[in-house]
């Protein structure tokens, strides 16, 4: 690894194509300016890609892909504190925003410290059974606690800060952050919310009776999620990755990252533009 002040880690959406030659063609942009680059492909998903290595001198994280592509890095590496930048190579582009053709100037706008950086919260979570720890990770998008295959309505106790919420009897909840209210959340009828906010929201999966409504909760104070009771498989899934079972008894503990999101883009103020463009409001 190279001892030069300045570094981008450049990650590609798996299967190559025309991200991986354009990861050359920026690591060679790049190069000709005294700014050293690795370009690394991720993995099939659900796979993480493996980055520790490149963390030293790191001043930013270039994804060339789609959002998932970008979502799936961006929980690597948010301890790195450093902007990531996303080139869509996707469909959809909520957060990969940059479009192919204007790479050059979302690198100059790096080179000379002009890329706009908005701050997005993203989750930390626990899977507690018993008195220890299965499981915990991050979450860039949302949470999914669901039902398996057979269609049988689970029982869901919800509390925030030791204050009992509600239980809800459904097939699922979905806890999301700010910047994944426009995914599953808004599918599932929860509520747009401006992705810069400090908030966290529920919002029930076909809940038995239509009992309870979507909430946006503070996101300072953890949420729990207790499996009061299920007569079937029940699931955890992190941004739409592999589903890690659940127990009745198990309690999941949702608390704000320390470490946001610095998600860098040419301009700010686009999400409302981003709205309209892919159909959330309509003329």
């Amino acid at each position: 690894m190279s001892d030069c002040r300045e570094f981008v880690l450049i990650v590609t959406k798996a299967g190559g194509g025309t991200a991986a030659k354009l990861g050359t063609t920026i690591s060679n942009w790049l190069f000709a300016r005294g700014v050293n680059s690795h370009v690394i492909a991720h993995p099939a998903p659900p796979a993480h890609v493996e980055v520790s290595e490149y963390r030293k001198n790191c001043s930013l994280v270039l994804v060339l892909g789609g959002d998932g592509t970008f979502i799936s890095t961006a929980g690597v590496v948010i301890d790195w504190k450093i902007p990531v930048l996303g080139i869509n190579h996707g469909r959809v582009g909520f957060l990969a925003e940059v479009m192919p053709d204007d790479w050059e100037i979302a690198l100059e706008n790096f080179l000379s410290h002009e890329l706009d950086i908005s701050r997005r919260l993203a989750f930390h979570y626990e899977i507690q059974r018993g008195t220890g720890i299965v499981g915990r990770g991050v979450a860039v998008n949302d949470l999914v606690i669901s039902r398996g295959s057979v269609a049988r309505i689970i029982s869901l106790d919800i509390g925030q800060s030791g204050q009992w919420i509600k239980n809800i009897r459904a097939d699922g909840v979905i806890i999301s952050t700010p910047t994944g209210s426009t995914a599953y959340n808004v599918s599932a009828g929860g509520p747009l919310v401006h992705p810069e906010l400090p908030v966290m929201c529920v919002t029930p999966v076909c809940p038995f009776l239509n009992g309870v409504r979507p909430m946006v909760l503070p996101a300072e104070k953890p949420l729990t999620i207790d499996i009061s009771e299920s007569s079937g498989d029940v699931f955890i899934t992190e941004d739409g990755r592999v589903p890690y079972p659940l127990n009745t008894g198990d309690r999941v503990i949702v608390t704000r990252h320390e470490n946001d999101l610095l998600l860098a883009r040419i301009r700010s103020n686009t999400f409302f533009e981003k709205l309209r463009s892919k159909g959330f409001l309509s003329e």
